[in-house]
């Protein structure tokens, strides 16, 4: 082997780690807590026990503990603030949840006039099983807010997810594994937090957005909190209570339910709170309900379960597209909230 060869190798060498040395140390603390270690605890549990029909018993009993669970913020500091664009304040707000923190953003209307009242929009991000965050400034987001001009829009981190700002991570605490029933409490807390606390919030025109994992959620927070006037939910998960879920969704759906000590019924209680087929006809307001027929993520049997259920519902709409499991028509959802809201 030549001189220049080795050299060559060396310099190769030394690239590789460095990079790893500078991931390692500059990954974002929400990723460094991701373990899938304990995804094959309740391997040996019933599957007949666990995915035995669901009945109104339990229901109402889950509908009981949601009502009791009221709003479980202890406290709340402003981390930061400034300009999200020209005339459009942003404050970055550190919310403590049984003495956990949670990070979600508030952006102001553009010339925000403390005398007038303005609708609010609710960003509900998916789920991303390898970078655990939510950044303000993404596409999506950039569009919503773009379009949105005279209304405010809450961004909130769900546990164990990292809120990313132009040159900032805020973590927020607890098992990003509860990454729905978890991640509805956390936005529907955030939501709270934000109407005790503004004035300036039309509470009769409150919308909730999301995709993916975040359609999932705005499709519980609406079951959940009849007070929202409307809900987008596009490519969500509507139900995890079933063996099919199970594998398809594999060693994810271990981590997110089944990688914790916990008892059969309180496993099964999670897996039905995390699934809002069981609860969106609670839900009276206006929803829009959209899907790709070649989503190869989140399979069009969840949508049409949906459509099933909530067929003849006078303010229910539904768009089935050509898609796999990516969005683009943002045009389309900003036109429907605005008249919806």
């Amino acid at each position: 082997m030549d001189a220049t060869t080795k050299k060559s190798i060396l310099i190769v060498g030394g690239i590789i780690i460095f990079l790893i040395i500078y991931y390692q140390y500059n990954r974002c603390e929400c990723e460094k807590r991701i373990s899938y270690s304990n995804v094959n605890l309740n391997d040996g549990i019933d599957k007949g026990t666990l995915y035995k029909k669901v009945d109104s018993r339990l229901l109402n009993n889950i509908k009981q503990e949601w009502k009791l669970a009221g709003n479980q913020i202890d406290s709340f500091v402003i981390e930061t603030q400034f300009n999200y664009i020209t005339n459009r304040p942003i404050n970055i707000i550190n919310q403590y949840s049984n003495g956990q923190k949670h990070y979600g953003a508030v952006v102001y209307p553009k010339n925000y006039d403390t005398h007038k009242k303005y609708p609010l929009i609710l960003w509900a991000e998916g789920l991303n099983q390898v970078k655990p965050s939510v950044n303000i400034y993404n596409s999506t987001v950039n569009k919503i807010i773009s379009q949105s001009e005279d209304y405010f829009i809450l961004i909130p981190s769900f546990r164990g997810q990292a809120l990313i700002t132009n040159n900032r991570r805020f973590c927020s605490d607890g098992f990003f594994g509860d990454a729905f029933d978890g991640a509805t409490d956390d936005a529907l807390n955030f939501l709270n937090l934000t109407k005790n606390n503004i004035d300036n919030i039309d509470e009769n025109r409150i919308c909730i957005v999301g995709i993916s994992r975040g359609g999932t959620v705005a499709l519980l927070m609406g079951s959940r909190d009849s007070t929202i006037s409307s809900v987008v939910s596009i490519s969500g998960p509507t139900n995890f209570y079933s063996e099919k879920a199970f594998n398809r969704y594999g060693k994810q759906y271990k981590y997110q339910f089944l990688s914790r000590s916990k008892s059969i019924d309180n496993i099964r209680k999670k897996m039905i709170k995390s699934s809002p087929i069981f609860f969106i006809k609670d839900y009276p307001n206006s929803i829009l309900l959209i899907h790709g027929k070649n989503d190869s993520v989140v399979n069009i049997s969840h949508a049409k379960a949906i459509i099933d259920k909530l067929s003849g519902k006078d303010n229910f709409e539904f768009v089935l597209n050509e898609n796999g499991h990516n969005f683009y028509d943002w045009d389309m959802v900003v036109n429907w909230i605005k008249n919806n809201t």
